[in-house]
Formats: C-alpha cells, structure tokens, sequence
C-alpha cells in the first residue's frame, strides 16, 4: 500500500497510521486547495477526520473548518462554532415578540416630533406671510398636527428602508458552506447552526437567517425533511403577515391625514360663519353687508386649504409607502427561492440514503443472492 506523506503522519501513533488510508484514496489532486475560506485551516494529533479516520492535531488559531492533509477533505471543527452568547443566538432566533421588519412606534414618534418642530423653526416661522408659511403656521392646530404625523410616516419608512438595505445583505454571506458539508444531516445540523449564528450576527434580526435556524432546529429535533417543509411554508406565511402588519400605523397616518384636513375646514368654515352672523348683526348700512360677506368668501378660501394640504401630504406618504411594501414582499419571495436551493435540496434525514450508499447497497444484496443460488446448485454432500 503506498505510503501516506510524511506531514499527515507527523505525531500520529502507530494505531492511527496503520488505519490511515492512502495519499492517492480519496484525494482531490490537482484542485487548489490553498484558496480556503478565511475561517479554514490546513489540519497537519487530537482530531480525528470523519472521512479517512487518520488522527490530526487541533490547531491553534480559531479556526472553525479544517482540510484534512492525508484525504484532502473538509470538516467542520466540533466545538469551534460554540457560540459566545446563548442570549445573542436567542435573538438571531428572533424570541422577541416583534418581526425583523417591525419599528418601534415610540423613539420614531418621538424623533419626529422634534422634527417637526426644527422643520417649523428653520423653515415655516422664517417665511411667515408667504403662501407656504401661512398655509403651514396660520391655519390654526391642525397643520401642526399633519406635518408631525407626515414626518412620523417618513421616518417609519426610512428606518424600513434601511432595514431593508441590512436584510438583502444576507444573501451576501456563505449561510451554509458546502465546505462544512455538501449535505445537511442531523449530525452536522448544529454545525451549520452555530456557522450561521457567528456568520449572521453583525447583521441582527433579519428573515433568511431566523427561517434558516427554525427549520435547522426542526430538522435536528424531528428528523425529518417533510416536516422541515411544513415549517417553510408555516413561517413564510408569518412573515407575510408580519410585513403586512408593519405597515398598519402608516397606513393609520394614511387615512388620519385628510380626516385632519377635513376638520380643519370645517373649523374654518365655523369660524367664517360664526363671524358673517356677528357681521350681519352689527350691520347698519350696505357697505357693511358686503365687506361682511367678503370676509365670510375669503375665511372659507382660507378654511379649504388645510384639505388641499392634506391630500397632497397623503400622497407623498402613499406612494413610497406603497413601494416599500412591495419591495419586502419581493425579499419574502427570494428567500423562498433561497431556502428551496440551498437548504431544501441538501437536507438528508433518517429516512434518506445517499444514491452511491444505495447502489452499494443493491450490489451487495445482488451478490449475497447469488451465493445463496450457488449454495442451492450445489449437490449435496454424501453422509
């Protein structure tokens, strides 16, 4: 039998060299091996390789996948994804009672609340007389009012929008290497588990990698691929719901909006009438009558515009609103296509054998049939 390098017998017992297969079995010669992932390691006598069984010695460095020198195979360090806080992979795993793409109501109402109160300083006080600084400044509380609930709606959006930005960035990482494994088993479920965890963390919550660990959990705990599949479709599903619901209050800012505007005129229109009647009873000549009446046209042009301004506002909020909601829609849908490539289609349960597991298999019961036939043709044995 050839003899195995000198560098993947180094340290080894004498044991562990006479079950080491050879160099040449199982090795892939010729592939470039020295353009490894970052977290890989060149193994050279405490590990064990699970492919050839040819002892190796545990590195040094942190690394957390190692290339076995005698077979040239990859596997993943036992112990080395161990993650550095349970609560951190808890919130990974999204324990919270919120969504990923949910926005905390109050610090963003809060914000905007100070927004709009600079947006008036720099912005409408300056131009008071102006047509802009009038409809915004002189038209009574509800203005106020609709630009505080218009910038609330644009920082909702705005905080989404980057959340958004940060959730596509994760079909930029290696979630689950092949380098580890190119099948997923329950044995080497919680490797991928724990890769996943590190890998995910500088992003936070986000849906591919909260679906990712539920159906790898599922898969380690139920061993079996159909339930991992109902688990999919169970979270896809909530995550549908969880985008929908995320834009319930902005679709209350929505509605609210020209409600306000609405109010506003019609307290214009109060106060215009209101004052016609005080007019009309302090009136002693013609002249007065028609300047009352000239009061009363010009209060109701007045009173009409903070609907005019309701309208416009609720438009600019729906458009991008709607986009946006569109766009996490499209995210939910990548990563449905995501999960059935790259996880779906390498899980291997119990129930599950490899197709070369299998012919060898069928190869192994074909020639124990045909002993049993010769065993039969053969005559028997005189006494």
């Amino acid at each position: 039998m050839p003899a195995i390098p000198e560098s993947a017998t180094t340290g080894l017992d004498p044991s562990s060299q006479a079950s080491s297969p050879s160099s040449g079995s199982g090795s892939r010669s010729g592939e470039n091996t020295s353009e490894l992932p970052a977290y890989t390691t060149r193994m050279s006598a405490d590990l064990t390789c699970p492919h050839c069984g040819v002892a190796l010695e545990t590195p040094e460095s942190a690394a957390r996948i190692a290339v076995c020198v005698a077979c040239d195979q990859s596997f993943g360090i036992p112990g080395a994804f161990h993650s550095p806080s349970v609560d951190a992979a808890a919130s990974l795993r999204g324990g919270g009672e919120t969504a990923p793409t949910d926005v905390p109501l109050l610090w963003t109402g809060a914000a905007a609340l100070a927004g709009t109160a600079l947006f008036f300083a720099a912005v409408v006080w300056p131009f008071a007389g102006t047509y802009i600084g009038d409809l915004l400044g002189a038209r009574g509380w509800v203005p106020y009012v609709i630009s505080w609930l218009a910038i609330w709606a644009g920082v909702i959006l705005g905080v989404k929008t980057r959340a958004l930005a940060n959730q596509r960035r994760s079909f930029s990482l290696d979630l689950l290497p092949e380098a580890i494994a190119p099948r997923i088993t329950v044995d080497n479920a919680r490797i991928f588990e724990q890769h996943l965890e590190q890998a995910a963390r500088p992003l936070g919550r986000n849906f591919l990698t909260e679906r990712l660990l539920r159906a790898l959990s599922t898969f380690r705990s139920r061993r079996s691929t159909p339930e991992v599949l109902e688990q999919l479709a169970a979270q896809a599903g909530s995550d549908a719901a969880a985008v929908e619901s995320s834009y319930t209050m902005v679709r209350v800012f929505i509605w609210a909006i020209p409600i306000l505007g609405f109010i506003g005129t019609v307290i214009g229109i109060g106060a215009a009438v209101s004052g016609f009647s005080t007019s009309v009873a302090a009136a002693v000549d013609l002249e007065v009558m028609k300047s009352s009446i000239g009061a009363v046209t010009s209060g109701l042009g007045v009173a009409f515009d903070t609907t005019l301004l309701a309208l416009v506002v609720s438009i600019l909020i729906m458009f991008p609103a709607s986009s946006l909601q569109k766009a996490e829609e499209d995210l939910l849908v990548r990563i449905d296509q995501w999960c059935e490539t790259q996880l779906t289609r390498r899980l291997q349960d119990d129930q599950e054998r490899p197709r070369d597991d299998l012919g060898t298999e069928i190869a192994r019961l074909a020639r124990s049939v045909d002993a049993l036939e010769q065993r039969l043709a053969r005559p028997p044995t005189a006494p």
